[in-house]
């Protein structure tokens, strides 16, 4: 049976529509329809998704490092009224922007990502939920593929929590059954529908959840700080590889840091590196 896929569109004729088609496509994504996770198995989808989200938030650390690393040996070179001349006799006289920002220690601008808990639309606490859905989620997931099923878990959290695993599932690239079930249900018990029971989905003792809720808890926080970050991050960090790589090709350059830098030049070389 092929299983129907929902957009932001599709999704919301599903759910505002009081018709007995699509109370059926609703009925379909109920969790009910969908045999509970044994022990085994929800403890090797928690360890294979803990494992996604560890590597992801690595890969954003990596990525503010390098950077920083960078930053730091401008901010050393800088100092040098003399380098900094010669700097411009060279043809360096402006840096780009964001870099410029940087060294300065000037604050980013705010970022368009919505942090935790936050609407993502300006009257987001005006928006009534579609059927218990938070209409700010069906905005997150409008290019995303959506399996009906993901709705039927979605409802069974407080919206808050049905937008923080929204956003979860995209920046993870997991808009899939699987990875929005176990975030339901390592959910914590405050933000839990009401009367919803966790026994539907899993069989997990009650004592193994609570530590798998916490680690799953600071990792989301993790994972979307890093996505918040990571547009502005990347953009710095290619206006500043290609501009230190620019700066090291020059001969006259490097000659000066070579003599004049010699316990941090091996250092500043290896940070030089091709513009992509």
């Amino acid at each position: 049976m092929v299983v129907k896929r929902l957009a932001k569109d599709a999704a919301y004729r599903a759910l505002e529509n009081g018709g007995d088609r699509h109370a059926r496509n609703i009925t379909a994504g109920a969790i009910g329809s969908k045999k509970r996770l044994r022990s085994y198995e929800f403890l090797a989808t928690y360890d294979t998704e803990c494992k996604r989200m560890r590597d992801f938030v690595t890969e954003a650390a990596k990525s503010e490092q390098s950077l920083g690393r960078i930053v730091a040996a401008l901010h050393l070179m800088m100092r040098d009224k003399e380098f900094c001349t010669m700097l411009v006799s060279e043809g360096f006289g402006t840096m780009p922007t964001l870099l410029a920002r940087r060294l300065r220690g000037a604050t980013r601008e705010p970022q368009m990502f919505c942090p935790p808990g936050k609407p993502a639309s300006e009257n987001g606490e005006n928006r009534k939920p579609v059927n218990g859905i938070c209409p700010d989620v069906l905005d997150l997931l409008r290019d995303a593929p959506v399996k009906t099923k993901i709705f039927g878990f979605l409802q069974k959290v407080l919206p808050v929590r049905q937008l923080e695993i929204a956003r979860l599932m995209v920046a993870m690239d997991r808009v899939r059954i699987t990875y929005a079930r176990l975030l339901v249900a390592l959910t914590p018990q405050a933000l839990l529908a009401k009367d919803f029971n966790l026994s539907t989905i899993t069989t997990q003792a009650e004592e193994q959840r609570g530590a798998m809720v916490f680690e799953v808890g600071t990792l989301s926080l993790a994972v979307l700080s890093a996505v918040e970050n990571h547009g502005q991050v990347g953009l710095e960090l290619v206006a500043a590889n290609c501009f230190f790589d620019r700066m090291m090709d020059n001969s006259r350059v490097v000659r000066y840091l070579a003599r004049n830098f010699p316990g941090h030049f091996e250092e500043f070389h290896r940070l030089s590196m091709p513009c992509l």
